[in-house]
């Protein structure tokens, strides 16, 4: 048998069989590896995976996190997209400097007393739903520029003395009552694609609403591309983009005092996030914390609560509403939503020891509130 056996691996048809074996692995060899060499050498190839990027240069005073599942050449592509977006709208909304050829807030805010001043239609877009949105919530006011300047320079003053160890100062009544006179809807002229000023040191302040505005632009514009699974952070404006295909989407909720998340939102659709608190740009004075979110009708920094969360379709009117019931006691703020906008979800955090309603969630620091329609998608963290 062991003859025959060396008989039938040494006929010449066995060697020629043997050759075609050894071309074959040959050929697929040398595919393996031109395979290999060209994935690598060839970033846009079509396979997908999950990529991100963090812009910290593209405006509105904050990083701007984008993460999308998609090719290397789209995620490019998409990447791009965002980072002119958030410029674009970054020179248009500027309150503090003026650009080229385009007449923005700083442009408007120190000419459009003299004279009506032509305008981009976005930017009188974005005014005119604000000053709408004045006239059934006195919480939210554009036109409280000069106030916003006032509490601005006291803010950066402080934070220059608190980081010497130093307390810082707050305005004046008086500064204060004199800056809220230059404010209303009253004294600013909308009309065709001008705008003008009726007070000489009324000024518009768009930062309650334009980094939701933007983030909301640079959404829908990914989406037209194609952008089918991803999501954008821009400092606390967070926008979900598409569904995700084997689990929801899990969104965490800054705890106020510590870089982790409290507590976890689950969402199945790919809705806007967007959350206003006392943690972010607050200077100390008289042994106080200041926040950067102004009570348009006290003139001074809202103390009712340390966060307040909205989750709805739109970020533009999430970024709107966060500002508002940050301004609001609780139930005022309920009521309002389930008056004005009743799909809207929200969560409020307060500290433990503020009295209110039954909590959802409590803490040994918090008070966590929701609104009915979003209470099963919560889960605190522990």
């Amino acid at each position: 048998m062991d003859n025959l056996k060396a008989f039938f691996y040494n006929t010449p048809m066995n060697k020629t069989h043997s050759l075609r074996s050894w071309i074959l692995i040959s050929v697929c060899f040398l595919i393996l590896i031109g395979s290999i060499s060209y994935y690598f050498s060839n970033p846009g190839s079509k396979h997908n995976s999950s990529q991100q990027i963090t812009f910290t240069d593209v405006g509105f005073d904050t990083a701007i996190t984008f993460e999308a599942n998609c090719s290397k050449s789209d995620f490019d592509h998409y990447a791009s997209i965002v980072s002119e977006t958030f410029q674009s709208y970054n020179r248009l909304f500027d309150q503090y400097h003026s650009y080229d050829n385009i007449n923005n807030v700083y442009t408007i805010n120190h000419n459009a007393y003299n004279k009506a001043l032509s305008i981009d239609p976005e930017l009188k877009n974005l005014i005119q739903i604000a000053m709408n949105f004045n006239a059934i919530n006195s919480k939210f006011d554009c036109t409280q520029g000069d106030l916003l300047d006032l509490w601005h320079t006291y803010r950066e003053e402080g934070l220059t003395l608190n980081a010497n160890g130093q307390d810082g100062k707050i305005p004046n009544d008086q500064d204060i009552k004199d800056a809220l006179e230059h404010g209303g809807n009253d004294k600013v002229i909308l009309q065709e694609d001008t705008i003008q000023f009726t007070d000489p040191d009324t000024k518009i302040d768009l930062g309650g609403i334009a980094k939701g505005y933007a983030t909301q632009k640079a959404k829908e514009r990914l989406e037209q591309e194609g952008c089918q699974e991803g999501y954008i952070n821009a400092g606390g404006n967070v926008v979900l983009i598409g569904t995700k295909s084997n689990e929801p989407w899990k969104i965490g909720i800054k705890d106020p005092d510590q870089e982790a998340s409290v507590i976890e939102v689950t969402s199945k659709e790919p809705k806007s996030f967007v959350t206003s608190g006392d943690y972010q740009r607050y200077y100390k004075a008289n042994d106080q914390i200041y926040s950067h979110i102004i009570d348009p009708d006290t003139g001074y920094p809202a103390t009712f609560h340390r966060s307040v969360t909205i989750i709805c379709e739109d970020s533009t009117l999430a970024d709107l509403l966060s500002t508002t019931l940050f301004c609001m006691p609780l139930s005022e703020g309920k009521t309002f939503l389930s008056e004005h906008y009743p799909d809207v979800q929200a969560i409020w955090i307060d500290d433990v020891n503020k009295d209110g309603e039954k909590p959802l969630f409590q803490t040994r620091e918090y008070n966590i509130y929701a609104t009915d329609n979003c209470k099963d998608q919560i889960a605190l963290i522990q």
